[in-house]
């Protein structure tokens, strides 16, 4: 059976650097014969975590909006994109809204943590950012990551493109064949 991913895109700038560069690696997973559904984040009705925990009780979050769906997406997907750009050295608003709402997926009924996903999962994580170093992303990738493997989920692939200012993604001719490559010699995916 084929693998299916989800990609979510935390930029609102639509067909820009991070959601270029999310592009090549679902051509490239595509290459590997994966399926891939793509969200934009800025055109999802996204509502913020109340911390009001009824998740901890009953792994559902009460919420209901187009985050709920890309949750039951997380569930049956064998691997996940998470996409941001550098804001203020962190990942987007939305992004952060998205990750703090996977707190359902977190299952604390049996006294210990344990996530409610099954096993194997995987993603890649991207960042980019307008300065020229890791500095200036902060903590975008470290985030994003964090909050994957906090729910067991195997990051296989950390992708970071700075310098968006004066060498946009669009403008770099070698980025998608090197993005390409990247994913086609990544023994884990």
């Amino acid at each position: 059976m084929a693998e299916k991913w989800i990609a979510i895109v935390g930029s609102s700038r639509k067909g820009k650097n991070t959601e270029l560069i999310t592009d090549y690696i679902i051509k490239a997973l595509k290459e590997k014969e994966i399926d891939v559904e793509k969200y934009i984040l800025s055109s999802e009705n996204i509502s913020t975590c109340s911390g009001c925990e009824y998740c901890i009780k009953t792994g559902e979050c009460n919420i209901n909006d187009d985050v709920s769906k890309i949750i039951e997406n997380m569930k049956l997907s064998d691997g996940y994109i998470l996409a941001s750009p550098s804001y203020n050295y962190n990942m987007t608003a939305q992004m952060k809204a998205l990750l703090d709402r996977t707190f359902c997926l977190n299952d604390y009924s049996e006294g210990r943590w344990k996530s409610r996903l099954s096993s194997n999962k995987k993603a890649i994580v991207v960042g980019t950012c307008k300065g020229k170093s890791k500095e200036s992303m902060g903590y975008t990738v470290e985030g994003m990551k964090k909050a994957l493997l906090e729910l067991d989920i195997d990051v296989i692939d950390e992708i970071e493109y700075y310098d968006t200012k004066y060498m946009p993604v669009e403008m770099n001719e070698g980025i998608e064949g090197r993005i390409l490559e990247r994913i086609e010699n990544n023994k884990k995916i």
